[in-house]
Parts: structure tokens; sequence; C-alpha cells
């Protein structure tokens, strides 16, 4: 049975309100947004997408043998739940691009992680936007230069949290959410990327 620790925020808080939004500038050209209880029923969804959605461990090659990924991670491919649809319109009218792919990963427990990396789509886009709505307990999510050196930010995203990572950060900068032995209980992440340039407004 899977455990994660209730909101330590304000559950009469405006839903999807962006009233509160703290821009964090990690240089002139990358920032990270940061929205503390975004999402005020985040326990309801992480049930629910425990249950409903397709969990996968997926595995990878790391120095020459096949290894699993520390997490698990479930696709949502073509339309979305109505729950997770209503998240995706709310951040696509306010940073005026289409969200047209999610991913939910499943920290269970500390010692699942996922390792320093830039997200795999500033490959194929210049400056792209990531969202992320944090489910169930907070985990430590760290920032660092790409290539290495000292953490330069740290978060502690859950209950309902939202982040978005923008600008150059996937160029410049990595991002990790380390292995954490006494973390309170298990975490969901929705990730939410776009496939076509940013308007005006990102």
């Amino acid at each position: 049975m899977l455990a994660w620790q209730d909101s330590l925020f304000d559950q009469s808080s405006e839903r999807l309100s962006f009233d509160g939004v703290r821009r964090d500038a990690l240089s002139a050209t990358s920032w990270v947004d940061v929205v503390p209880g975004w999402l005020p029923e985040h326990e309801q969804l992480f049930g629910w997408l425990l249950q409903h959605a397709d969990w996968h461990q997926r595995s990878r090659v790391m120095w020459e043998q096949e290894v699993l990924e520390p997490r698990l991670t479930a696709f949502f491919d073509g339309g979305l739940p109505p729950a997770l649809e209503e998240l995706r319109l709310a951040v696509s009218d306010r940073y005026a691009v289409e969200f047209d792919s999610c991913l939910v990963n499943l920290y269970r427990d500390g010692n699942d992680a996922v390792a320093w990396h830039g997200d795999s789509v500033r490959k194929t886009m210049l400056n792209p936007l990531v969202v992320t709505v944090s489910l169930g307990s907070a985990r430590r999510f760290l920032v660092r230069r790409r290539g290495g050196g000292p953490v330069l930010k740290e978060y502690a995203p859950g209950h309902g949290d939202l982040m978005v990572m923008g600008g150059a950060m996937q160029h410049s900068f990595e991002h990790a959410v380390p292995r954490q032995p006494h973390a309170s209980g298990a975490r969901m992440s929705v990730t939410m990327r776009h496939s076509h340039p940013v308007g005006p407004a990102g």
C-alpha cells in the first residue's frame, strides 16, 4: 500500500489560480515558475491515477547493461481523462502554448528517483516549456548548471504544487529527483510538454 502525506496547504484556496505564482530566475534566459498548492485536491487525483493509469517500469541501457528505471511511468496518448484535461487547458491558456503530451511518474518511496538530466524535448525545440504538477508527498527537486557543479536551487514539490520550467532551462541547466531514504510517502509528477513553438506570452 502506497502512502502519502496530506497537503500542508489551505484546501480552501482557489483552484488552478496563478495569483500566487513566483518566478525564480536561474539566469537572464532561464526561469522556473512555482505556484504552491495550485491543485488543492491533489489527493483525489493521486488516488484516481494510482488505480486507473497504465503503469509500467521502463528500462534503459547503461554501461552496456539494461537496467530498470527506479520509478513507474504512465503515458497518456491521445485524449486525456477530464481531470488531467482541465489541468492541461489551464496551463495552455496561461503560457499561450498547446501542451499536447502528458507523462506521469510515480515515485513509490524514497528509493525511487530520477538522475540529473535536461528533458529531451530540448533536442527538437528552442526554449521549451515543461509543466509539472506534483501530487502526494513532497520530494526534493534539485537544479544545477548543465554538465555538473553545485546545486543552485532546491525545491520540495508535492501537495498539488505547480512548477513550470521555461526559457533556456532545458538547454543550460539540469534537474534531478534524488533518492531520499526518509521520504514521507509516494509522489506523482504529472508532466506536460508541447511539440509546437511557444507563443508570445511564454
